[in-house]
């Protein structure tokens, strides 16, 4: 995970590596029972930010509910919002196009981390339903680039696995929801890289559509994110069992 440079690049093509792709119908309908508790903690994580340190960067902003909700918690800050899915992509555009005040703040690149023009300095960092995705080399190179980038005592703000309640291998339903004569729901079903969610549209108790979206995930927790982010000079303040606040006690000039 190199820094960006400033050349001209080709547009990245990311339609080969759409994970989330097949869920971006489902994601908003389904997504309020984790963010009543996603929602506050974030708030919470980016109380006090300064938005003059610079612009806040969104990795995997998915359909746009952490870049909205970190908006929203950072009123004067712009926004980056990183997003490789084409579908969570459209998603996030519609959500824009709803709030006008929200789209003159939010810049969307369509990629990874490596693909953003990032600033110097940014005010805060965002990465929920990140990490489990990345490999040991490429953390390591987020947690560099988050020390370098992030203002003195900036936060990132991140998300693991929660080992106290790893998914369950048994299908277990996450959310329901109806929407105008059908039912719509979520399933999780655990595995030893990750787990698959399910979604399911029923009519009555005939299911009309289903789709299954595997899902590879890293183990990685708490613990692991402390001593990970630790050897980049982040120190790691946990708000819950799989949730957490990294900030820098590193100079660029230490780093260099």
């Amino acid at each position: 995970m190199a820094l960006p440079d400033t050349t001209e690049r080709d547009v990245p093509d990311t339609t080969d590596h759409d994970l989330y792709g097949p869920a971006a119908e489902f994601y908003d309908l389904l997504a309020a029972p984790a963010w009543a508790r996603l929602g506050p903690l974030l708030r919470r994580a980016l109380d006090r930010v300064d938005p003059g340190h610079g612009p806040l960067l969104d990795i995997g902003a998915g359909t746009g509910l952490s870049t909205e909700a970190a908006a929203d918690a950072v009123p004067g800050a712009q926004l980056l919002a990183v997003e490789p899915s084409a579908g969570m992509r459209i998603a996030l555009s519609t959500r824009l196009a709803c709030r006008p005040e929200l789209a003159s703040r939010v810049t969307v690149t369509a990629g990874t981390v490596n693909d953003a023009r990032l600033p110097p300095r940014l005010c805060a960092a965002v990465a929920l339903g990140v990490v489990g995705h990345l490999g040991p080399a490429e953390r390591a190179a987020l947690w560099r680039l988050l020390s370098e980038r992030l203002a003195p005592g900036a936060p990132a703000v991140v998300d693991v696995l929660d080992r106290t309640a790893p998914p369950t291998r048994a299908p277990l339903r996450l959310a329901t929801r109806r929407v105008g004569a059908l039912d719509y729901e979520s399933w999780s079903e655990g595995a030893d890289d990750g787990w698959t969610l399910t979604y399911r549209v029923r009519d009555g108790e005939t299911v009309v559509r289903e789709h299954a979206v595997p899902l590879p995930w890293s183990g990685i927790g708490i613990d692991d994110l402390a001593e990970e982010a630790g050897a980049a000079g982040l120190v790691c303040t946990p708000l819950g069992p799989d949730f957490a606040v990294l900030r820098s006690t590193t100079t660029r000039e230490e780093l260099s």
